[in-house]
């Protein structure tokens, strides 16, 4: 926790897994290690993995794609929260893996999750995305 709290992974673009069963404080976590890197001078944001994916939809319904995911690399890291707590669309698990795969070593990506390593591809839909 002093690892994440201080901010370092960010520079890194490193990314955490928080995992665990309902109630254990994963989510409060997550918003502790946010407030310490913004008082560090970090730029972020916080998302449930529901309202995410509501958004790249409504985005790619819009013909928009992509402006979101471009608005998230100049963030210094996300956080997206409960990652396989509700289900949602087959099409809003791959819009979620092209967003968090467009990230990868541009923001650094803190997920919650009740979900095993395992257990991902039914989120995103295939085992090959997973």
């Amino acid at each position: 926790m002093r690892d994440l709290t201080s901010g370092a992974f960010l520079a890194e673009q490193r990314n955490a897994v928080l995992i665990g069963g309902t109630g254990t404080g994963k989510s409060h976590l997550a918003i502790a290690i946010a407030r310490a890197c913004i008082r560090g001078g970090a730029r972020g944001r916080f998302y449930t993995v529901v309202d995410l994916v509501n958004r790249l939809e409504t985005e790619a319904r819009a013909s928009r794609q992509g402006r979101l995911a471009e608005y998230l690399t100049r963030m210094d890291f996300i956080i997206l929260d409960e990652l396989g707590y509700l289900p949602f669309a087959q099409t809003g698990g791959h819009l979620l893996f092209h967003l968090i795969s467009r990230l990868y070593e541009r923001t650094s990506v803190i997920i919650t999750t009740n979900l095993a390593f395992g257990d991902w591809p039914s989120v995103f839909g295939e085992p090959t995305t997973s």
